[in-house]
């Protein structure tokens, strides 16, 4: 989360303002990792009074959404940035790997984010939503591309997407383009 806000600032690529953002986001992720600690550290006790946990913590997991649910947790995939932009569900999350299919473009989202630059994922071929983040193409990459098959299903309708170096998503569209300057200029600094 740092450190692509750092070079970014430091390569004049980003305002300064944009550090700002570093303990809004990371302070909760703490707070919930320090709880998340705390509660694995409880279930190493021993004792009667702890046994009880144990056994509804091993009931819960066997179900696979809750498995999944708990994975995520202690991988930090289920991190949620709280960020401003609109109500769209993959807003503030990590982007999940997702295929991609286009000529000459990256084969999946994490290959996409490999240069370390933030990337607007065209998902409808659209000529107005490139037009309006071709001030950004020296710090974002604009890749037009479809998801095949039923992994497709995970992005709803979503048109476009814009993320961040670290692979959360900044900014999404299911229709209109217009807050899409407002998003480049607050991740991206000004348009050149």
């Amino acid at each position: 989360n740092l450190g692509w806000k750092l070079a970014a600032v430091v390569r004049g690529r980003a305002p300064e303002t944009l550090l700002d953002t570093y303990h809004a986001e990371r302070h909760p992720v703490g707070k919930r990792l320090l709880m998340n600690t705390q509660a694995q550290g409880l279930l190493f006790l021993s004792g009667a009074e702890v046994q009880p946990l144990r056994d509804v913590l091993h009931e819960l997991i066997r179900y696979p959404e809750v498995s999944k649910h708990f994975a995520a947790m202690v991988g930090g995939l289920d991190i949620h940035y709280e960020l401003d932009g609109g109500a769209h569900p993959l807003l503030g999350l990590r982007l999940p790997h997702v295929p991609l299919e286009g000529p000459g473009q990256p084969t999946s989202s994490t290959e996409a984010l490999r240069r370390g630059r933030g990337v607007l994922l065209d998902l409808a071929d659209n000529a107005e939503l490139r037009r309006r983040a071709a001030p950004w193409v020296d710090r974002v990459d604009l890749i037009t591309a479809t998801v095949p098959g039923p992994t497709a299903g995970c992005l709803g309708d979503t048109s476009a997407l814009l993320l961040r170096p670290d692979g959360h998503v900044a900014w999404a569209a299911p229709g209109s383009f217009a807050d899409l300057p407002m998003a480049l200029d607050r991740w991206f600094g000004p348009a050149r």
